[in-house]
């Protein structure tokens, strides 16, 4: 009898390990690019910062941390597949980068990618990984920026820190020993692809007229279908830094060591609240930017599937009164 609800009592752990709702990060930042063009200040203070978040607000405790030559393509996308791999419909994953953005042209679509250690990631590849995942489990925030060689001021102006103008580095890559603008290279590409979503067919207008300041983040997943080519959307929620014509700041005198936009994502979530929507948050952090003096407009970009997941609160996706 003892031994029949002894192996009872394993069979249900085992059986509960295995349904357990899954809580798994993986957590990106690059300081040391092997370059002083391209090294960053703050974006391993921004690691440290989120995977704090992730632990004490969040209960995440499967959380990987790569930082600086630990951040290598190889590495990173095999722990990114590991993430994802047999995730249910219940588990919350995240995948945090703060470094580099660029776009690079590749058979004739201008394409975004987070820059790692030793290569490019693209989205595409992201999007590949993520097609199994169920929806309304990932969460993506990238603290960089994909203008790429579009902007190439490595330093910013910034102003409102007790009056006084500053400067501030910005996340635009520039490729180490070269002064590389990418606009005539990309001048015959047929496409644009935005991070994480579906390519623009191009028009003859230029790349800051397709890539148009003015979309915000509630339409900016969208375009007329007869426009689109390369379906596939990464299947999750992301939050980025800026527009694709602005470039992301890294620290100023204003924002605790870290890159503008985690700490103003960090400290919206902080004064508004775990439960506050993804379209409360992403406004809060684009207010907190605006008020330290900086022009960079944080997005917000919704999957396909579930559908106004904008109005579920952040990393947990869970609805408005759930979070409430």
């Amino acid at each position: 009898m003892l031994e029949h609800q002894k192996n009872a009592s394993v069979a249900n752990y085992r059986n509960d390990a295995v349904i357990r709702p899954r809580r798994r990060a993986l957590v990106a930042g690059i300081n040391d690019y092997q370059s002083s063009a391209n090294n960053l200040p703050s974006c391993i203070n921004d690691v440290n910062a989120f995977v704090e978040v992730l632990q004490e607000d969040y209960a995440f405790d499967e959380i990987v941390r790569l930082v600086d030559s630990e951040a290598t393509l190889a590495h990173v996308s095999a722990t990114l597949r590991q993430l994802i791999a047999g995730a249910t419909p219940d588990d919350r994953l995240v995948f945090f980068f703060s470094g580099h953005g660029s776009n690079e042209l590749r058979d004739g679509v201008i394409k975004e990618c987070v820059v790692l250690y030793d290569g490019f990631l693209f989205d595409d590849a992201i999007s590949q990984m993520t097609q199994a995942l169920p929806p309304g489990t990932l969460t993506l925030v990238m603290d960089c920026c994909f203008s790429g060689g579009l902007d190439k001021r490595s330093m910013a102006p910034m102003c409102k820190h007790f009056g006084i103008a500053q400067e501030a580095k910005v996340k635009a890559y520039t490729r180490p020993g070269q002064c590389v603008d990418h606009l005539p290279s990309q001048a015959g590409a047929h496409a644009i692809r935005r991070f994480g979503g579906p390519a623009l067919i191009r028009s003859s207008s230029p790349i800051a007229t397709a890539l148009d300041p003015a979309i915000d983040f509630q339409d900016i997943a969208s375009a007329p279908p007869p426009d689109k080519i390369g379906r596939v959307q990464i299947k999750g929620v992301l939050l980025s830094a800026c527009r694709e014509t602005e470039t992301a700041t890294a620290s100023t005198a204003s924002t605790e060591g870290k890159s503008a936009f985690t700490f103003a994502l960090l400290r919206s979530l902080k004064k508004i609240g775990v439960g506050a929507t993804l379209v409360e948050l992403i406004r809060a952090t684009a207010s907190t930017i605006q008020s330290i003096g900086l022009t960079q407009t944080p997005l917000l970009k919704e999957p396909e599937l579930p559908a106004g997941i904008r109005f579920r609160s952040f990393i947990d996706l869970a609805p408005k009164d759930v979070a409430d």
